[in-house]
């Protein structure tokens, strides 16, 4: 059994850090650290990389499942790589879990992030987040980016964790696999990115471009605003270039991670045809 067989209790140091780096983002930059939830997410983690500190397991579903289970799975590979893996009760697994329906595994991992200059030296598209505040559109913004070619994405301003639990759910891997800058001065993300030569596209709800009529296959910087507000005027008329999403009258708006994914896959469709 490569699960520890007694389980850690409520008052367990490192209980207490894990709900610690669960809930607050303070905590996640002190430490240097972040979690991850449920099984599939951290057995892509572990492919692309990451590196775990630990794997906390709730026994009563490890107990309920075979061999061939995705819980299974992801112990055995964590035990592998070397990963310490600890059981909890169903009661102490609740209490650090982020979600309604604990899926049986939990792990703590370093969180790595690059400089801005680092990310805008690569060559290649770049996402940018700003004030963006849903975690779950940043994740599937991050993964989209991936999917669709970008070198990197930053978070500026106000945004989001990008290593927050829902965020990192729904990237997965692609936090790993994809490097992630932080910056809450907009000024000088914007000054970066001009330096690098990079194409400023601001995302906008309306009196922009369709995606399709503008020249994204070079090297651009995709900006995508708020869910409520959308990009800052002082952002936007920094920016070379505005797109909207074309919409049927009835749809008034989409939301961010939607518009963003439209718009990246746009710009991966021109790199395609101009290579």
């Amino acid at each position: 059994m490569v699960v520890e067989p007694t389980p850690l209790s409520a008052n367990n140091p490192r209980i207490a850090s894990l709900r610690r780096l669960s809930g607050r983002r303070k905590a996640r930059l002190d430490a240097g650290r972040f979690v991850i939830e449920g099984p599939v997410p951290i057995g892509e983690l572990l492919a692309a990389g990451a590196e775990l500190d630990e794997l906390y397991v709730d026994l009563d579903q490890w107990s309920s499942v075979d061999d061939r289970s995705p819980l299974r799975e992801v112990v055995r590979d964590a035990h592998e790589a070397g990963v310490s893996v600890w059981g909890l009760t169903s009661s102490v697994f609740a209490s650090v879990s982020d979600t309604n329906s604990p899926q049986g595994a939990l792990a703590s991992a370093v969180r790595s992030v690059s400089t801005i200059p680092e990310l805008v030296a690569a060559d290649g598209p770049v996402l940018v987040l700003v004030d963006l505040s849903d975690p779950g559109n940043a994740g599937t913004l991050v993964r989209a980016a991936e999917a669709a070619g970008c070198v990197g994405v930053i978070f500026a301003g106000s945004s989001t964790d990008a290593f927050g639990p829902k965020a990192v759910r729904a990237a997965a891997g692609s936090i790993i696999r994809l490097p992630i800058a932080e910056s809450g001065d907009i000024t000088e993300v914007i000054a970066e990115l001009r330096s690098s030569g990079r194409v400023l596209v601001a995302t906008v709800v309306d009196g922009g471009a369709a995606p399709e009529t503008i020249d994204l296959s070079g090297s651009v910087a995709i900006l995508i605003g708020s869910e409520a507000h959308g990009l800052p005027v002082e952002v936007v008329d920094q920016c070379s270039l505005s797109v909207t999403i074309p919409m049927k009258s009835a749809v008034e708006s989409i939301n961010a991670a939607v518009a963003g994914a439209v718009v990246l896959f746009e710009c991966a469709r021109q790199r395609r045809l101009s290579q």
